[in-house]
């Protein structure tokens, strides 16, 4: 059976997770790596899964995420966060910390695979680091790399046959917000803040390409580094004529540019990058919510009224994960996603890493099941095709701040156009 024909992921794992169990004592012995990575030898009952996450820095809640994203998925097959039984074999984790840098997750990733011998590399967070990864994956042909949250466009264009992406690129988050702003909220002027670094490239690059295409102009970019506290000057140097101003911040960096907004008086409306309204932001500070209310984005991250029993299936058990947000972050379902898809992979080929972990890459490959965000399948490039979002800022219950449906898009595809540091429209 391959994934084409497997049911939804909840209802299958809820229903199969005695089946798992009960079979496993009687599962053929399979291909799992064992402690010293032998991963083809079909002589191992233990899959090593070592999982990359942020764990300082600005994305420092990252590897609270990941495991958040893993617990859901191991517990509806009765394991944990620390391992379980999945397709016959026992899994176990590996996890390795990282601070968002490209030189930490190579000397991490080099780690998990030439010391702690894992069979699957599952990460990382950020969008250097999933360069860094891809580069390295391209170098141990014999382990299968999944992709945790990273989304630069180039990682699934390098040809790395044994990576695996099960989200969209941040370009594609953008699709049909350049548009709407343009068009629907009128912004003609729009001055953009956003990280150096990778990712906000080619989020920003996606937004902008469509709102000039649209007949936008960008009057001014302010690129910061990641972990900047003082955004003073850079506020004060927003024209005055600007119609919106682009935030392509995220994490701490977000919840610190909305709070001093808010204290500078900045009175302009925002459109986010895909991080910069996450829950990660928005829960941090009571004091932004003059400042982000209204704020428009795209992204995997639907509003709270979104109509899908799996996505509610979903926000409940991840309700439940230990240090969880007031609702799943951008980073929890990405990695929910991507690790929900590896399982079936491995469930699929009934947990046999064999012939250099071949069945499994074929079956992942065929990955097609209907997310908690909508159907997920995958291109040539190994690169999956999905759903998008665009949403609004509001004011919920109580005066917390919350994501609303603004439209859908389904079976959004990667482009090839690969985005870079620029000035005015890209």
């Amino acid at each position: 059976m391959t994934l084409n024909t497997k049911r939804t992921a909840f209802a299958a794992a809820s229903a199969g997770a005695g089946l798992v169990l009960l079979l496993a004592g009687c599962a053929p012995a399979g291909t799992g790596g064992d402690s010293g990575g032998d991963s083809g030898d079909g002589g191992s009952d233990t899959i090593k899964i070592g999982v990359l996450a942020t764990s300082e820095g600005n994305l420092a809640f990252g590897m609270g995420e990941a495991k958040a994203a893993i617990g859901v998925a191991m517990e509806a097959r009765g394991g944990t966060v620390d391992g379980g039984e999945v397709g016959g074999k026992k899994v176990e984790f590996v996890y390795e910390g990282t601070d968002g840098t490209s030189g930490s997750a190579q000397t991490k990733v080099k780690k998990l695979v030439e010391n702690d011998g894992v069979d699957i590399v599952f990460g990382p967070v950020s969008g250097d680091e999933g360069e860094a990864v891809v580069q390295y994956a391209l170098t141990t042909p014999d382990i299968t790399f999944v992709n945790g949250s990273a989304s630069p466009v180039s990682m699934t264009l390098e040809g790395a046959e044994n990576f695996f992406r099960f989200h969209g690129d941040s370009a594609m988050w953008m699709g049909g917000l350049g548009d709407y702003a343009y068009n629907d909220k009128g912004y003609k002027k729009i001055y953009s803040i956003a990280e150096d670094y990778s990712f906000p490239y080619d989020n920003a690059g996606g937004f902008f390409s469509e709102f000039c295409a649209a007949g936008g102009e960008v009057n001014g970019n302010s690129w910061v580094p990641v972990g900047t506290t003082d955004y003073a000057t850079i506020l004060s140097q927003i024209p005055a004529d600007t119609d919106a101003v682009y935030v392509g911040l995220g994490g701490a960096d977000a919840a610190s540019f909305l709070s001093q907004a808010v204290t500078a008086g900045v009175n302009k409306p925002l459109v986010g990058g895909s991080i910069a309204v996450d829950t990660t932001a928005l829960s941090g500070d009571a004091n932004i919510g003059q400042a982000a209310i209204g704020t428009i984005t795209g992204g995997p991250v639907p509003g709270a009224d979104y109509d899908n029993p799996d996505w509610k299936t979903f926000v409940d058990a991840y309700a439940t994960q230990p240090d969880a947000f007031p609702s799943p972050s951008i980073f929890s379902i990405l990695y929910y996603n991507s690790f929900e898809s590896l399982l079936l992979g491995i469930e699929d080929v009934e947990g046999d890493l064999g012939d250099g972990q071949a069945d499994l890459r074929s079956a992942l490959e065929a990955t097609s099941w209907d997310s908690p965000t909508g159907p997920i399948s995958m291109d040539e490039n190994r690169q999956a095709v999905v759903d998008n979002f665009l949403v609004e800022v509001a004011a919920g219950d109580g005066g917390a701040l919350t994501l609303t449906d603004v439209s859908e898009a389904t079976g959004v595809k990667q482009g090839t156009t690969v985005y870079d540091r620029f000035d005015g429209c890209p």
